[in-house]
């Protein structure tokens, strides 16, 4: 199928003005994320999907420009350049968030400040070259324990290590990028996937008249209804909060204290989590997902209570994560296998030897596919140059490739706004599952181990999730006219922009606060979460000096359990139309299931009643409501405890919103 093609010319949403809106709105989100996610610890506006200030950019934008539009028509926006704001704002904060800069940094000092003696650290900090890590004592010292305002930051010994990195960074997402552009038109124009995250900023931005002063979204009295729900019921637990005699519903409803003679205690943990956004956005997505992530839920907990019935009560069984790692990579296969025919036409233009039209293309194709592999062969350089072996490398980014290929399917086509929903941190733990520690030590030096362990945080961070983003606003030039070209511009630039600003926010409150007392810390060990991950990961590599284990056939036993399982559904998919159970509902519930589950199942409900009593009709009547749901959830528990929590005070902890 051709490319999308639009009867009238392409406008470009990159102009001045939007790039000017996106600096300042990104400057202040990173100010606002510094405070609630680092120093008052009240809620992580980063960690959502879409982050809390780009919902807040495009609610502001939305609100003014109708007024400008009728009083000041020369300071109006564009649609285009009001999604170009949107979708920069959202990568730009999520580079600069919690599962990003601030779990890279503390890989450049957490290894050097916490050796001792007893850890022997410096056996592995030996093995870090001096361009990848911050080596002087007294700037690292200064960073966890602080200086005070006011005092000059060292720039001059974070600017090697940071710049870099960087550059590795930039071949990352440039790479996600190129297979985003190898992807599109297979997902976008072909499958024709629904999108439900960027559906919701979409219909927030839609216009119908330019004579209106309040957007059509906002007119809705059924996203009104929905809103106020979700403001309700967070503002009972704001009020908690503050006054914790009086009652609020929650965040959570154990389940697991029904659970408790075994063999049914296996099922533990279980609650059912009030997820507004998820919730909201669900409705949006098709009912086989749905039914999928809820159904297959209970099937691995049915599994567990069985396996206790019998007497397996062996330690992580079922496996679960494992499990998810299998389905994230069967899918991998299963995307490039049904894409074949759009993949074999993406090489054939990369050697010059196809007529298909790529002109409306984020990137040629030539570039897409060239840019792919140059991004892959600079990381390997760079890795190696670090000290790391090719087939490590190798295996690594292809494991980090494949599983934001996934994650950002999942996005397109269910909508579910989690960050996380992914294997997290599974990458390198099927790596030495699969082959045993020791087969990543080479001549008995632990270089490669160690260098590895500094990257470990890419497997937590938010990479999928850029990835995502990527597609989401491309998917969103389609629907604003806009030229799929200048979006790739913006998005790259948005990178640059969000680690720059990310670098700033973190590095200045490190060395005014001390990172020991941020982000919830207590003085005494790192507050910041990368500095414990960091120690985790040289408390394992001190563990293989010990006993160098051999390979952990059951858990790679469960990941090609998971391999097989999702390949099956899959291949039922194809062959039988009505078959229910969806492959990706089986690698989110195993990726992410205990906060997915019970608001899937309540939008399965609604949505299958609501279709089967009115039809397409009032599913479509209805959706502005559950939109609302997701957009009350986001202004009352993020924009607005979000900016109360910038004031500071122990009080807003008792409310902490963490939208992962």
């Amino acid at each position: 199928m051709p490319s999308k093609q639009f009867p009238e010319k392409l406008v470009s949403g990159l102009t001045i003005r939007s790039t000017a809106l996106s600096l300042i709105f990104i400057w202040i989100g990173n100010y606002w994320l510094t405070h609630t996610g680092l120093i008052t610890h009240s809620t992580q506006i980063g960690e959502s999907v879409p982050p809390i200030p780009a919902v807040a950019a495009l609610i502001c934008l939305v609100a003014v420009n109708p007024i400008f539009r009728r009083f000041a028509s020369f300071l109006s926006l564009s649609q285009a350049e009001i999604i170009v704001i949107y979708s920069t704002v959202a990568i730009a904060i999520s580079m600069s968030s919690i599962g990003m800069v601030r779990y890279f940094l503390p890989v450049l000092t957490a290894p050097f400040y916490y050796a001792s003696l007893e850890n022997e650290y410096a056996l592995f900090n030996q093995y870090l070259p001096d361009w990848f890590v911050v080596t002087n004592k007294q700037t690292i010292i200064d960073s966890y324990e602080g200086i005070g305002h006011g005092t000059l930051v060292p720039w001059g010994d974070w600017i090697v290590p940071l710049f870099f990195w960087t550059l590795m960074f930039i071949a990352l997402f440039w790479t996600m990028l190129c297979l985003v552009v190898i992807f599109r038109r297979q997902w976008v124009d072909q499958e024709r996937l629904v999108f439900p995250v960027a559906r919701f900023g979409l219909e927030i931005a839609r216009e119908e008249s330019p004579e209106l002063l309040i957007p059509p979204f906002f007119r809705n009295q059924y996203m009104w209804i929905g809103f106020g729900l979700a403001f309700f019921y967070n503002l009972l637990n704001i009020i908690h909060a503050f006054y914790p005699s009086l009652p609020s519903p929650g965040r959570s409803f154990n389940l697991g204290v029904l659970f408790m003679e075994r063999p049914w205690s296996a099922v533990r943990p279980i609650s059912f989590q009030f997820r507004p956004a998820i919730f909201g956005l669900a409705y949006l997505m098709p009912l086989d997902v749905n039914f999928s992530v809820w159904f297959l839920y209970f099937v691995l907990k049915f599994e567990a209570v069985v396996t206790s019935a019998l007497g397996y009560n062996l330690p992580g069984f079922p496996y679960v994560h494992d499990q998810s790692s299998g389905a994230f990579l069967a899918l991998t296969v299963a995307f490039f296998w049904v894409g074949k025919r759009q993949f074999k036409n993406v090489v054939f233009k990369a050697f010059g030897s196809s007529s298909i039209d790529d002109s409306n293309e984020p990137l040629s194709f030539r570039v897409a596919f060239f840019g792919a592999i140059s991004g892959l062969v600079f990381i390997c350089i760079w890795c190696v140059a670090a000290g790391m072996t090719v087939t490590t490398v190798l295996l690594f980014f292809g494991l980090i490739l494949a599983f934001a290929l996934v994650y950002t399917k999942i996005r397109a086509e269910a909508g579910a706004p989690m960050i996380w929903l992914f294997p997290y941190g599974e990458h390198k733990r099927v790596m030495l599952n699969a082959f045993g520690p020791k087969a990543f030590i080479h001549n008995s030096s632990f270089q490669n181990l160690s260098v590895f362990a500094s990257l470990t945080f890419l497997s937590r961070g938010y990479f999928p999730a850029f990835m995502a983003y990527q597609l989401e606003a491309i998917k969103l030039c389609d629907d604003v006219k806009m030229n799929r070209r200048a979006m790739a511009i913006a998005i790259m630039l948005a990178l640059v922009v969000g680690l720059s600003g990310g670098y700033w926010m973190h590095i200045t409150a490190f060395y005014e606060y001390g990172a020991n007392i941020l982000e919830g810390g207590d003085g005494i060990r790192g507050g910041t979460r990368g500095a414990s991950l960091i120690q985790q990961e040289y408390n394992i590599l001190r563990g293989y000096q010990v006993s160098r284990n051999s390979p952990d056939y059951a858990r790679t036993g469960a990941v090609g359990f998971g391999f097989i399982f999702t390949t099956l559904l899959a291949t039922f998919r194809r062959n039988f139309l009505q078959f229910p159970l969806h492959p990706l509902g089986f690698a989110m519930v195993t990726a992410y299931g205990d906060p997915l589950w019970g608001a899937f199942l309540a939008a399965w409900i609604f949505k299958l009643l609501i279709t089967r009593l009115g039809g397409f009709g009032l599913y479509k009547k209805l959706m502005p409501g559950f939109l609302g749901v997701a957009l009350g959830h986001f202004f009352t528990a993020g924009i607005l405890w979000g900016i109360l929590g910038t004031v500071g005070s122990e009080i807003f902890r008792g409310y902490g919103v963490w939208f992962g």
